[in-house]
């Protein structure tokens, strides 16, 4: 028994889509092992990808070939005979106005023959007899309701792009991290995920203004962040940017700093000494613009333990661009006092990791829960100084 186009092309098209993930996943362990500026990063996934696709096809066209069994056969001639008969039935229902009386009949005829042979579990070679003759009379009397392969393509596509547009609304939305406020948690160049459905549903583009009209953000919540989530949301100073920082107050909470040490309710977080921290400064493109020593220290908010940095200090000159004074004792800038201060119902309090290198709340207040898109859960892609930053790659954010 002969085997037609489509059946040949069975398992190669599974196999190629099979073995092009997998090339995917083996290229990211074999590259996390070398560094690589993001030029030789796409010409080696791809090489890995296009190998894993190309094996896949030609492994499946080899398995076709020689080895496809005859359920096997079977079972997709029968998956085709119904795909026919569904199509069939479609169209007779959608086109009822316009088919003549004639071919009607003959759609119903060819919907009954198909069901009869796939009801009574007939051979293959019947099968494929019935199909080709449906397929003859679809291509002399229904063409012109078939869809033409563009239009296939455009629809795909367009379905596509309206799901994605949907969950980046509605569901997940990625982010780019642009400054190094939230460092050593999060560095710029880190690409994140944020959970858009962890505390309610926002409708999207707003708050907007037209004209001298207003439109507020709206949201409708189920639960407020806790404290210590990390969360991405509209910065009430301008509406018009998206801030990165972290939860270390809730409403009814009353936020001090004092002599550089965050107490929440007259409780100081407790903080554990990590030893001195050096990181380069970068810019929103990326570009070095000079080392920054710090003090890390591991602060702990309930059950939770994230790092923070201070920034250290020689003499006062350290300090100027923060301008305060460096405190001799401990070595760290002083950082001004802030509070008390209550949140209000429905707002939260931020804070960056990198204390002393933030615009957070202690500027520009609480946050409304209407402004918050959601929480950061994981970095997918981390790119800085023309390298990528394997070891920061599918790591969730605490």
């Amino acid at each position: 028994m002969t085997k037609d186009a489509l059946t040949v092309r069975y398992w190669s098209q599974h196999l190629s889509w099979l073995l092009l993930a997998l090339g995917i996943v083996a290229g990211y362990f074999v590259l996390r092992n070398f560094e690589m500026n993001f030029l030789v990063f796409v010409l080696s996934m791809s090489a890995f990808a296009g190998g894993g696709s190309a094996l896949g096809h030609y492994l499946g066209n080899w398995i076709d070939r020689n080895h496809r069994t005859k359920g096997g056969l079977l079972r997709q001639e029968r998956r085709r005979c119904k795909a026919l008969a569904k199509w069939l039935r479609k169209t007779s229902r959608r086109k009822v106005k316009v088919l003549e009386e004639g071919i009607q009949k003959r759609i119903q005829e060819c919907i009954v023959r198909l069901g009869e042979l796939l009801n009574s579990q007939a051979e293959r070679g019947k099968l494929v007899d019935e199909r080709r003759r449906v397929e003859q009379f679809i291509d002399e009397d229904l063409l012109r309701f078939r869809k033409s392969v563009f239009r296939e393509y455009v629809e795909s596509i367009g379905m596509a792009v309206l799901i994605a547009v949907l969950l980046r609304a509605f569901v997940i939305e990625a982010f780019q991290i642009p400054s190094g406020s939230m460092i050593p948690s999060l560095r710029v160049g880190d690409h994140i995920f944020v959970n858009k459905l962890a505390y309610g549903v926002r409708l999207p583009l707003l708050p907007l203004k037209i004209g001298s009209t207003k439109i507020e953000a709206r949201a409708w919540t189920w639960s407020l962040p806790e404290r210590g989530d990390v969360i991405v949301f509209i910065t009430p100073k301008n509406e018009e940017e998206d801030y990165i920082k972290r939860v270390v107050a809730v409403e009814g909470d009353v936020v001090e700093v004092r002599g550089g040490r965050l107490h929440v309710n007259g409780i100081p977080y407790d903080l554990i000494d990590d030893g001195d921290f050096e990181y380069n400064d970068l810019d929103e493109d990326g570009q070095f613009r000079g080392k920054v020593s710090t003090r890390r220290f591991h602060e702990k908010i309930g059950y939770q333990h994230h790092p923070i940095l201070r920034k250290s200090c020689v003499s006062s000159r350290d300090c100027l661009r923060l301008m305060t004074d460096c405190d001799y004792e401990t070595h760290l800038c002083a950082q001004p006092d802030f509070g008390p201060f209550e949140v209000p119902e429905d707002h939260v309090f931020c804070m960056g990791d990198n204390r002393d290198n933030s615009q957070d709340s202690r500027v520009w207040g609480p946050v409304p829960s209407n402004l918050i898109k959601g929480r950061a859960e994981f970095i997918w892609w981390s790119y800085r100084e023309e390298r990528v930053k394997w070891d920061r790659m599918f790591t969730r954010i605490h």
